[in-house]
């Protein structure tokens, strides 16, 4: 199959994200219309370093720390949720109050994870002639991340990610298209 022949599918109702600890499990909902999560890795894996010299050194960290906005409107009762654990936090200071995060782009093979979430503030609140919003933005340690396409893969890029030790579902394998381009 040529990558042409492909048709993936993307839909931001299939995108699903959970908040859970010892105490609760919540499944988000309530996100505004455009975009209603973001991902942001604070520190980059790697960066180029250049020397008065022209010298080069590739600087590696493992620090995989993200921060997390997750755009409600302010009818959304994930606010309520997400308060809550800001005001317990606010109160113990003790971290028993840290959760975890999984959010699965259920259309497509993106994933990211941790297991060490806190929220640093409340976000700016307006109120107006429209519904406003909610931007929360998450602090999550240790965030695992895998950004997947939403596609069959070609015969060669399936052969590929094979290759670099990612077996994908077989869903994605494209002999299992169940479509033969018309020559």
């Amino acid at each position: 199959m040529e990558a042409s022949h492909i048709l993936g599918s993307y839909s931001p109702e299939s995108v699903l994200v959970v908040l859970s600890n010892n105490k609760f499990t919540h499944t988000v909902s309530g996100f505004v219309d455009g975009t209603f999560i973001n991902i942001t890795r604070i520190i980059p894996h790697a960066t180029l370093y250049t020397g008065a010299d022209a010298s080069n050194v590739r600087v590696v960290r493992a620090v995989k720390n993200c921060d997390v906005t997750l755009t409600l409107h302010q009818s959304s009762e994930t606010n309520d949720v997400l308060s809550q654990l800001l005001i317990l936090d606010e109160a113990s200071r003790s971290g028993e109050d840290i959760f975890s995060i999984t959010i699965k782009d259920l259309s497509g093979r993106t994933v990211a994870s941790s297991g060490g979430v806190f929220i640093g503030t409340s976000p700016d609140i307006g109120f107006g002639t429209e519904v406003s919003e909610r931007p929360w933005i998450l602090h999550a340690i240790n965030m695992q991340i895998f950004e997947g396409g939403n596609g069959k893969f070609t015969t060669p890029t399936w052969d590929t990610v094979n290759e670099l030790g990612f077996t994908p579902n077989e869903v994605w394998n494209p002999a299992n298209a169940g479509f033969t381009p018309v020559p």
